[in-house]
């Protein structure tokens, strides 16, 4: 596939702290506008990778390039260009609690550009519309829900207008009717603005709903042990792990 249709690709990587490898041989590619989900069971590396993929740490071996520019090997002030093009949603929603809603929505846009009060002003309602927080901007975090929180930590994570966002178990503590909703908002910005969207998260529900790829992590092998639509996975993988996993609650899913 050529680089223009390439947003994410991971080459022979090798991760882990200190002496201890936690996962090892990945390679993969993430396409532009695709959702693409990384799974796999508690204590797999799925939070690690997506640590290492953000430039958050280095890895021990490999390379990661986003439109073919290397993050690994590049200079500290093309690294920060390349994350600049990043938006990360954190587990939670990752809020300082000393701010209102609309100075974290505001920070990037404070600390990353030199727009005036009343353009950054402007923007922070267009993103806190866009996940249906109008209005909650002079709110603190502490007065929010969780699933709220969670979209709070959307809005400023498209503060900078990122064409490549990431989510660390977006669903995770949100109830049904919540966790389908931030579903539905995931893949209406996708369509909206053909953004390349990576979610790490181990809810199959959302999974099926949202996902066109997946890969699947197995901490025993400390790799890759699946890569494709997840339905085709669930009914044709040759490994009864990544079919049991995927259908682990005895769900028929079409």
């Amino acid at each position: 596939m050529s680089v223009e249709h390439v947003k994410l690709e991971v080459k022979d990587l090798v991760i882990g702290y200190g002496d201890r490898v936690v996962l090892q041989n990945l390679n993969f590619h993430v396409s532009r506008g695709e959702i693409f989900c990384i799974m796999g069971g508690s204590g797999c590396g799925k939070s690690t990778l997506l640590k290492h993929i953000i430039g958050l740490y280095p890895p021990k071996s490999g390379d990661i390039l986003f439109s073919g520019r290397s993050i690994v090997n590049a200079t500290p002030e093309e690294r920060r260009a390349i994350m600049r093009g990043f938006g990360v949603t954190y587990q939670g929603g990752a809020l300082f609690g000393s701010m209102t809603v609309a100075e974290n929505v505001a920070l990037p846009l404070t600390e990353y550009t030199g727009k005036s009060k009343a353009e950054i002003a402007e923007i922070v309602r267009e993103k806190l519309k866009l996940v249906d927080l109008d209005g909650f901007g002079s709110y603190m975090p502490s007065e929010l829900s969780g699933g709220m929180c969670k979209r709070a930590g959307l809005a400023r994570a498209l503060a900078l207008n990122p064409d490549l966002l990431f989510f660390d178990e977006p669903s995770a503590g949100l109830d049904p009717i919540t966790s389908a909703g931030l579903d539905r908002l995931i893949l209406s910005l996708r369509d909206q603005f053909n953004s390349t969207i990576i979610v790490v998260t181990h809810e199959l529900d959302s999974v099926f709903s949202i996902a066109d790829r997946v890969i699947m992590l197995d901490k025993g092998t400390k790799s890759i042990v699946a890569d494709g639509d997840p339905r085709d996975l669930l009914k044709n993988s040759t490994s009864e792990w990544v079919r049991c996993f995927l259908d682990r609650d005895g769900l028929k899913r079409q």
